[in-house]
């Protein structure tokens, strides 16, 4: 019997995807079958229950907000209680197939405490009929216009028509996610400011994720083959946030108007823009005028399919003319002021980059799954306080749970009470024993990795069991330089490299890599840089400019921060700027022994010791983040800070370099000498046009330093035949 030739095996393929597709379609007809009758019941039961008022529609769901582990506590990740009503408008013109993919989609993906308000505007007599036949088994409002008035007038109709808290005006070529409705009701709700609050989507001008234009026309963005829409919503709401950022404006083809807006500006400008687009972007403006606040739901995404009622010459003509109709109205530079913000603001900026990201780190998450689903992995991190090491350790095997493995920490039972303490929701178990139980607890695991040099000694006694764990050591500095020269401890970290034969080593950078090998001959794997981005990202429009923050890390505790210079630099700038600087430093408590000589008079405030969300808080507060070391290993708060948008100068010793590339997205200096130093700074702070380039750069090169890669990247050498 002959071998199937590529082609055959290529035709086999596509006709077992054909059958795979026709079965899907099939469960999802029965699905959606099933679906209906149970539709139905609802609304003969709903006629005897007790509604609040005179309409036929409840509050909807109290849903119990809570942080999820690890996460940032800034804002709540899940829907908010809610107690308000909901109105769901969707005007129709023809396009039936995408009426019924839209109505369907509404059906499986509300809660059914909604109303759903259909208003019909000319359609041909098929469209109609199953409108008609849908509003009857549904209890839908149905509202038919015999003659077609046109998208602004009927979507006026449909606002007249409803009496609720809420009111979503939602295309009829849009196929809705899993718990879009409550989401966007919690982002209108989140402050009482604002008026009006949109989805992301694949097609919606400025809300569009991840490209807004393509060639100077509208990106549509579409998902990539096995990407449903669900999918797509789920990787964009578990990936940070929501933050809610605010808009200039919004799309109308998912737009949630509160009751009091329309109470105070009333409905939609038929006169100016009756023929057509153009009458949500007046919306926005007159609602911005009345006071209301727009509001980004960055948790929500919504398929746009871009409607098939108007040609695409059509469409263009009318957004021609409505555009002309706007600056008469508004006047084109607030206008332009807005398109500028929506444009390239660096909030927005940060979400589209990180959407770009999101499915090949999500495929790559699944591939980890596939290598490593079951693994135990033991991180040993004798730590008694929050730093820089301990984060990425943490941030990293959460990613590594994600992976389906089975992640611990261990840590020594007399660090526990100042541990828990800097960490009181660390996301994963943590195991506490004394040094010498380390041996039996870790027996246990597939791998355990030590942290720091010190905790090398603690599993080496875990070494020559054929049967026993794979030991690895996480580097993230070469840490000999870290104690004085001949020291006790500065042997012991460098014999830490080459105690426990076979020892799996792994670093951030290159550069460290190439320092072990260089003095110890020990090789390492590089896993790269990476940083908590759910914390550190821009969460705010980039500070105003009439002062220029600058934020350094001040900490006599580490010498080669070299505190001392940092601060006679940050006093030469304050000298020769006066008000036109805000300067703040942070990383040590003022109080601290070693603390008097960065004392100075010139103003400036001293933070002290700030936890990870105060510390973003800060980046996103600053213009400069200045880290004048004398090397960095990696250098987490710059990138950390860049993260965050603001502009970072880091030493060029070191692996800095690892992600700050010089006058492309930081500055790279010398930092051996005051003068370098402060040339860097003032180079900043007297160009303008540099420091918002390096800014707009930053934040989106960065983002590709995700945790996960990492800890894949860990993983594949601690495993590396899986």
């Amino acid at each position: 019997m002959t071998e199937p030739t590529v082609d055959e095996l290529r035709r086999e393929l596509e006709r077992t995807r054909a059958e795979l597709r026709e079965v899907r379609a099939r469960i999802a007809a029965m699905e959606m079958s099933s679906f209906w009758k149970l539709r139905n019941l609802w609304w003969s039961l709903k006629e005897r229950l007790p509604f609040r008022g005179t309409d036929r529609f409840e509050s909807l769901p109290q849903l119990q907000a809570e942080t999820e582990p690890g996460r940032s506590p800034r804002r709540d990740r899940h829907p908010k209680r809610s107690v308000s009503t909901v109105d769901v408008v969707v005007c129709v013109h023809n396009a039936l197939d995408d009426v019924r993919d839209c109505l369907d989609s509404v059906i499986c993906h509300s809660t059914p405490v909604y109303r759903l308000i259909l208003v019909d505007d000319g359609s041909r007599a098929e469209t109609r009929d199953t409108l008609a036949s849908f509003a009857s088994s549904q209890g839908a409002l149905l509202i038919r216009n015999e003659t077609a008035l046109g998208y602004t007038f009927a979507a006026n109709q449909g606002l007249r028509a409803s009496k609720a808290d809420h009111v979503i005006l939602l295309n009829s070529d849009t196929v809705v996610t899993r718990e879009w409705l409550e989401r966007l009701v919690a982002c209108a709700e989140s402050d009482p400011k604002v008026g009006l609050a949109g989805p992301l989507s694949n097609c919606a001008s400025w809300q569009s994720v991840p490209d807004v234009d393509v060639h100077g026309d509208w990106a549509t963005n579409p998902l990539p083959d096995g990407v449903a829409p669900d999918a797509m919503a789920a990787h964009l709401a578990g990936d940070a946030g929501p933050d809610y950022p605010r808009m200039p404006f919004l799309n109308g083809f998912c737009l949630l108007i509160r009751r009091r807006v329309i109470e105070a500006i009333g409905l939609f400008d038929e006169e100016g823009f009756g023929r057509g687009y153009g009458e949500e972007n007046d919306y926005c403006l007159r609602a911005r005028k009345a006071g209301f606040e727009l509001a980004l739901a960055d948790d929500v995404y919504i398929l746009h399919r871009q409607s098939k009622s108007y040609s695409t010459e059509r469409r263009k003509t009318l957004s021609a003319l409505a555009g002309e109709t706007l600056a008469k109205k508004h006047g084109q530079p607030w206008i332009d002021e807005g398109v500028g913000e929506c444009r390239s603001g660096r909030v927005l900026e940060a979400i589209r980059e990180r959407s770009r990201e999101l499915l090949p780190r999500v495929r790559m998450l699944a591939e980890g799954r596939a290598r490593w689903e079951g693994r135990r992995v033991l991180f040993v991190l004798p730590v008694c306080d929050r730093g820089g090491g301990a984060n990425i350790v943490l941030s990293e095997a959460l990613e590594m749970a994600g992976m389906g493995v089975d992640v611990r920490v261990l840590n020594l039972t007399d660090f526990r009470p100042s541990f828990e303490k800097s960490y009181p929701n660390p996301g994963l178990p943590v195991l506490y024993t004394p040094p010498r139980g380390i041996p039996d607890v870790a027996r246990g695991f597939d791998a355990v990795v030590a942290t720091h040099n010190a905790s090398v000694e603690l599993i080496a006694p875990l070494a020559g069991d054929r049967k026993g764990p794979v030991l690895g050591y996480y580097i993230q500095d070469y840490e000999p330089l870290c104690y004085p020269e001949g020291s006790k401890n500065g042997r012991a970290a460098f014999r830490s490299y080459t105690l426990v034969p076979g020892l799996v080593l792994f670093t951030k950078t290159e550069w460290n890599r190439d320092e072990v090998l260089r003095r110890t001959g020990a090789t390492c794997h590089v896993v790269g840089p990476s940083f908590d981005q759910s914390l550190f990202r821009p969460v705010r429009p980039a500070p105003p400019r009439d002062r220029i923050r600058i934020a350094a890390m001040a900490r006599p505790s580490s010498p080669r921060r070299k505190p001392i210079l940092t601060m006679d630099v940050l006093e030469t700038v304050s000298a020769k700027y006066g008000d036109r600087v805000e300067i703040t430093i942070f990383g040590d408590d003022p109080t601290h022994p070693d603390y008097p000589p960065l004392q100075r008079s010139f103003p400036h405030t001293s933070a002290g010791v700030l936890d990870g969300p105060a510390l973003a808080s800060l980046f996103n507060r600053v213009h400069i983040f200045a880290d004048f070391s004398s090397y960095q290993a990696m250098g987490l708060s710059a990138l950390e800070a860049m993260g965050c948008g603001a502009t970072a100068i880091v030493p060029s010793a070191g692996g800095a370099s690892s992600f700050a590339m010089h006058e492309e997205n930081a500055l790279v200096i010398d930092t051996s000498t005051a003068d370098s130093c402060l040339n860097a700074l003032v180079r900043l702070l007297e160009d303008n046009e540099l420091r918002c380039r390096l800014m707009s750069r930053a934040f989106r090169d960065v983002i590709r330093h995700h945790p996960a890669t990492a800890a894949y990247r860990s993983l594949a050498a601690l495993f590396p035949d899986a």
